[in-house]
Parts: C-alpha cells; structure tokens; sequence
C-alpha cells in the first residue's frame, strides 16, 4: 500500500512541476513576465533571464526524475529543494514587505503570502511521503488497477494544489 502512497506523490509533485514550468514558458508573454517578476526576489537585472531559465529546466528535470521508478528518489530531492529554495525566496520577499505577484503557475494577481509558504509545505510533507514509499525495487509487482487509482487520485490533488490561490481566494 505504502508503495502506491509513493507512486501517488511522484505522480502529484511531477504534474505539479510541469505545470510550473509550462506555465512560465509557454509563451513570450509569460516567459517575460516570470523573468519580471524575478526583481521582486532580489534577482538583478541581468541574471533574470538565466535564473528564469534555470527554473524552469530544474521544474522539468525534477518531473522527468519522477517519471522512472530507478530515478524517483533523486526526483523527489530535487524536489524538495526546489521547494525548500522557493519557500526561503517567498519568505525573504514577505520579511522585507516586497509586494511580488506569485508566478508559481504563470500569471497570477495574487501577492505571495503565507498561503503560499502553507502550500510549499504541504509539498515538502508530500516529497517526504514519497520517499518513504519509493524503492526501485518496488516496481517489480504493480497491481496495474491500484496503480490507475493511485495516479487519478494524485492528479486531482496536483489539480487542486495548482489552482490553490484561486480556492483560497474564493474561500476568504
């Protein structure tokens, strides 16, 4: 059981961080707007375009790390700090009172709040999830039928963390 727990948050963090990062570069607009927005985190002017691009690769690195049960484990490292460096920017940007926008998933009006330190959280409590239930040697016997389950079950979830500022703002 515990194996599809893993599979289920390798799935959830991978749509997540693809999402991410399609969100950011899907076009010139948001590719410039995501570069933009890198001012709010103390990011100079000229190293916007290369961190924008870093960002982006290591989001979809981490996905494809996901993907493949003998890779799993370094995906959820990287995924986890990734997480751990995006929540230490969002709070070095709410410490200093800097009013930045979150482009988490594109372009988005919602400042960075506490909300999004809650959601970097629950991230990181799911990449540890993961790691306790991935092992390479836990592909050998996947029921197919739990394994389905398991991977809707965290897409829906990856759907709702995605349009997390969107719930929280309606909620509030």
């Amino acid at each position: 059981m515990i194996a599809y727990i893993g599979f289920g948050c390798r799935v959830l963090l991978a749509v997540v961080f693809i999402a991410a990062a399609v969100s950011k570069a899907r076009g010139r607009r948001d590719r410039a707007e995501f570069r933009a927005s890198l001012g709010a985190f103390g990011v100079k002017p000229r190293w916007r375009s290369a961190v924008a691009a870093a960002v982006i690769m290591c989001e979809l690195a981490t996905a494809a790390l996901l993907a493949a049960d003998v890779t799993a484990l370094a995906g959820l490292g990287v995924g986890a700090a990734l997480l751990i460096v995006f929540t230490m920017a969002i709070s070095s940007v709410l410490r200093q009172g800097t009013s930045a926008s979150c482009r988490c998933f594109g372009a988005s009006t919602q400042p960075l709040g506490r909300r999004h330190l809650v959601r970097n959280a629950i991230l990181l409590l799911i990449a540890a999830i993961g790691v306790t239930g991935t092992s390479p040697a836990t592909a050998l016997g996947w029921n197919p039928a739990a394994l389905m389950v398991s991977g809707f079950v965290a897409v829906i979830l990856a759907a709702l963390v995605i349009s997390y500022d969107d719930l929280v703002s309606a909620l509030l």
